[in-house]
């Protein structure tokens, strides 16, 4: 009797905490207001962060940025050339219309109709055919064995599964939602604010537990700073570090997240002297990246190697290679051996954007101290993307974007004939682990791949890595629940209530 009473008082006690997640309003200020709503159409950062609410993918990203199953239950890679995808039977769009798979298959053809000018074509130009199987299942052939690597593309927003009744109805997605997520766009009000409401429809049991969501649109730091801790909003963005002490622990929570993006130096290799890769690897040494993260981020920030430390199982971490050990002497010993006893001049290219101008300050001091002369170039940002467009720069400070895929990261930077492989790098063994890497679908012979290729990358050094920022949100103490994510994700909205 004592056992079942304990039992009962257990589950009275969990269907009391649990109420608590139930229901409420949330209020959330960010610096910038989507531009567009059409999932297949947008590439704005806030368009992103509000359509990943209120649309699904056939994959979403889990706690640790593993891909997990969403719209698709199951997804098998069959074989490197073969995806196939099992759709779920009890997803409904906002309008309470029954997802099918003649919904998927519709998304992807307008994804890949010229016509539409989806930025998520370029995913998936390597697709020989996409067809249905059965009642519930997609299968996708590629011309390439690159199966594995193209999984993470199925999680983004941009290939987001759309309504075909709604689309061929004549409805403009720039202005109005029909998605399967767990909130849909209630009012949107230019200028000033979004309001989400929970989906009744979405297929995940007791998802969403807010009621509702209003995202407010403060551009100026010191208005969210403001509007926070005088209680007008619950949770705010955060950009400037120092900001982050006026928000005492207890009545405040800090949540904070390296991000996948990463600053780098970019090196032009075929230049001198940087065509040796004694000389570029030198920098390595005579670079001290904990002191670049304290001066320009206040020490909001991670050192990270070719792929950021929060990418496992893929990342080698910074402690893994000796050239991330801050060490002046080791670095004139390498430009004493490539012909440069008494250093060198060069030029860095640069912008006032992200604070790269400020890195770029720190770096010149510190390769100085091994007579390195590094003179700045400050250049405004048209100018530095037709530069780095022409590879017409000895070197340049700038940030480029990470990925949970090393496939996606490292192809198009480091094969010799990748789309932004400005550094004009060429090594046959990285061209050969990079076409292994992508045609490989053994996860642990993918991970010795990888392995030896980040290895090779900060040998040779075409690219100095240097850190990760993190992401600083703030909230009052009420909110529980909400998690980031180094992809700069917000879906765990869904999971965010207040006690």
């Amino acid at each position: 009797m004592r056992k079942l009473l304990v039992a009962f008082l257990v589950t009275l006690l969990t269907l009391a905490i649990f109420a608590q997640k139930l229901g409420g309003r949330l209020i959330i200020a960010m610096e910038t207001e989507p531009v567009g709503l059409d999932p297949h159409l947008v590439t704005a950062f806030a368009s992103h962060r509000v359509l990943e609410n209120v649309y699904d993918g056939l994959l979403r990203y889990g706690e640790n940025l593993q891909l997990i199953p969403n719209i698709a239950e199951e997804f098998q890679v069959v074989d490197p050339y073969t995806i196939v995808f099992k759709i779920r039977e009890d997803v409904k769009f906002h309008d309470g219309t029954p997802l099918t798979v003649e919904d998927v298959l519709f998304s992807f053809e307008r994804i890949l109709n010229p016509d539409t000018k989806s930025p998520a074509a370029a995913f998936y130009q390597d697709v020989e055919s996409i067809k249905a199987i059965g009642d519930n299942k997609i299968e996708f052939k590629l011309k390439k064995p690159m199966a594995s690597a193209l999984l993470p593309n199925f999680a983004g927003v941009n290939s987001s599964i759309v309504s075909k009744k709604f689309v061929e109805s004549g409805k403009n997605l720039q202005l109005e939602t029909n998605g399967t997520g767990p909130f849909y766009l209630a009012e949107y009000v230019q200028g000033n604010y979004i309001v989400l409401k929970k989906s009744p429809h979405y297929f995940v049991k007791d998802q969403p537990y807010l009621d509702e969501i209003k995202i407010v649109f403060m551009p100026e730091e010191v208005s969210r700073v403001s509007a926070l801790r005088n209680g007008d909003v619950d949770i705010a963005k955060i950009n400037e570090p120092l900001n982050v002490r006026q928000f005492p622990e207890g009545r405040f929570k800090i949540y904070r997240s390296p991000v996948l993006s990463y600053y780098l130096i970019g090196i032009n290799t075929t230049r001198k002297p940087f065509d040796d890769p004694r000389v570029r690897n030198a920098l390595n040494y005579a670079i001290n990246r904990e002191a670049i993260i304290k001066t320009v981020a206040f020490g909001e920030g991670v050192v990270t190697g070719p792929l950021s430390p929060m990418v496992q199982p893929w990342a080698l971490l910074p402690k893994d290679f000796d050239e991330y050990t801050y060490n002046p002497a080791k670095a004139k010993q390498l430009l004493a051996q490539a012909g440069y006893p008494n250093g060198f001049e060069f030029e860095i290219v640069t912008s006032q954007r992200y604070n790269f101008d400020k890195v770029a300050q720190v770096i010149q001091a510190q390769l100085a101290e091994v007579g390195v002369r590094a003179k700045i170039n400050l250049v405004e940002w048209g100018i530095f993307i037709k530069r780095w467009r022409e590879s017409d720069f000895d070197a340049f400070i700038s940030m480029n974007s990470g990925s949970i895929e090393p496939d996606i990261q490292f192809y198009r930077t480091f094969h010799s004939k990748g789309s932004t492989n400005v550094f004009r790098y060429s090594n046959p063994r990285v061209d050969e682990l990079l076409e292994l890497g992508r045609s490989t679908v053994d996860t642990t012979k993918r991970k010795e791949i990888y392995d030896e290729l980040q290895r090779l990358l900060v040998k040779e050094s075409p690219i100095i890595f240097l850190y990760s920022a993190n992401q600083i949100f703030v909230s009052n103490a009420s909110v529980e629940g909400f998690k980031l994510l180094p992809n700069e994700s917000l879906i765990f909205l869904r999971e965010t209530y207040k006690k």
